[in-house]
């Protein structure tokens, strides 16, 4: 009784070569298509810069600018506005006393985050039933119920 090897593969070490060099080219192309550039979901824009306007700074003017421009950028750009930008910019609106306007933010606000919308129909109520006033106005009046 005989036994044969067999040799799995070719049988001529330069046959290889081209298996070797498409395996390798493969390899190449699935690392460099993992390594492609994705667009962020959203355009925050000067966000960071009117929350340490806002909260740090205490310069409500600059972070109700900033977050204009924020909203304004990504409309601009085509890019989508972040979630609770639009509230936040809305709440400084009421803040100065541009009760319309805000209440088209907080729409806005809304029907771009519709798990939002309870929040802001609330708070558009409350800001409807305000009269304008151009007098900034204390914390504890602004409240949401």
């Amino acid at each position: 009784m005989k036994i044969e090897a067999h040799r799995v593969g070719p049988t001529n070490p330069s046959d290889a070569k081209p298996v070797l060099w498409l395996t390798l080219a493969l390899g190449c192309s699935a690392i460099v298509s993992g390594c492609t550039y994705r667009a962020p979901l959203y355009d925050w824009g000067m966000y960071e810069q009117s929350l340490h306007a806002s909260y740090v700074a205490q310069d409500e003017a600059q972070a109700s600018s900033t977050l204009e421009a924020t909203v304004t950028s990504a409309e601009q750009s085509g890019s989508r506005i972040p979630p609770g930008v639009c509230a936040e910019y809305a709440f400084s609106l009421y803040k100065r006393g541009q009760n319309e306007r805000a209440v088209k933010y907080f729409r806005k606000e809304a029907a771009l985050f519709p798990e939002s919308k309870p929040l802001m129909d609330k708070l558009i109520v409350r800001v409807q039933a305000k009269p304008p006033s151009d007098a900034p106005r204390p914390a504890e009046e602004i409240t949401a119920p």
